[in-house]
């Protein structure tokens, strides 16, 4: 016997006729038609190799080799139907709030969302896309159910789980033509002649870029414009020289169209972890545990992880 071919209509349409001692009363509980539970029904106990009831005149009754497998399918079943029922109870509770950095509210989120409202639609999603910095406070505030970016620096991530789903690296983008395209051996001197466009002080994103800096020889680029707004990055970088240090996926879009380069700045130490970030001692909710599986299947499909 394959138990991979016994599915779930064969273990109810079996329950079914056990409680109720015919095929026809059994189809009527189902809301199918007497046929069909009589195929299903010799099906299983060809899969199971073995007769399961006793055909009588007033109709079918379990012999021992059936009343002892129903003594085992019906607590299966039971608890199966238990569990969907409390996950359904959940479902229809709570919805799910789910921080996401700019980066992955572009590239990845898109895609998680609409796979999980293909599944889910009676779930609300709630995107929240507040200064990064301030994801850490949020979960332990119970404001977000995760937050979905960067890895944190170690001191915010006290009492918080990570799970890593993909790498990413911080990138300088130029517009097309910008004269650093092709420009060999760029180096820290020769961004920092043009005026560069980082994320705000106390983000994720921010705290990288000026560990790098400090690393590279100076305390910060001489020409600065601060800001969270990926949009005012990506259109302010259309018009001007200025270089912009963001996530790749912040212009993976603009990259492909041709409108943006990426400087070949050989700087791996700009690569960064992403992924779910989470309360160490608290369990997610129903909605939030499969809101990240649809990240997590979004990120394969993706390629990125």
């Amino acid at each position: 016997m394959s138990s991979s071919r016994i599915r779930m209509r064969h273990l109810r349409c079996f329950l079914a006729v056990a409680r109720l001692g015919s095929a026809t009363r059994a189809a009527d509980a189902l809301g199918t038609v007497q046929p069909s539970v009589s195929r299903s029904l010799r099906e299983f106990e060809e899969e199971m190799g073995a007769t399961l009831f006793e055909r009588t005149a007033t109709g079918l009754e379990l012999n021992e080799a059936g009343r002892t497998l129903f003594s085992y399918v019906s607590a299966g079943l039971g608890q199966v139907d238990r569990g969907i029922d409390t996950m359904r109870g959940q479902l229809r509770a709570e919805k799910v709030v789910v921080f996401a950095m700019p980066n992955v509210v572009r590239v990845v989120m898109p895609g998680a969302v609409r796979r999980f409202k293909a599944l889910y639609p009676e779930i609300d999603v709630e995107l929240d896309t507040v200064a990064s910095g301030r994801s850490a406070d949020r979960l332990r505030d119970g404001m977000i159910d995760f937050a979905f970016g960067r890895l944190q620096s170690p001191e915010r991530m006290a009492g918080l789980n990570f799970e890593h789903l993909y790498s990413e690296p911080l990138a300088f983008f130029v517009r097309a033509g910008h004269p650093l395209i092709g420009t060999p051996d760029i180096d820290i001197s020769d961004i920092d002649r043009y005026s560069v466009v980082i994320p705000s002080t106390n983000t994720i994103i921010r705290d990288e870029i000026d560990r790098f800096v400090i690393g590279q020889g100076i305390s910060r680029f001489s020409n600065l414009i601060e800001t969270v707004s990926f949009e005012f990055a990506r259109n302010y970088l259309q018009t001007t020289d200025a270089i912009v240090c963001l996530p790749l996926g912040g212009f993976r879009r603009e990259m492909e169209l041709g409108r943006v380069a990426a400087l070949d700045f050989g700087a791996p130490q700009l690569m960064g972890a992403v992924g779910i970030t989470s309360l160490a001692d608290q369990q997610l909710s129903a909605p939030a545990q499969l809101m990240v599986q649809t990240i997590r299947d979004e990120v394969k499909a993706l390629g990125l992880s």
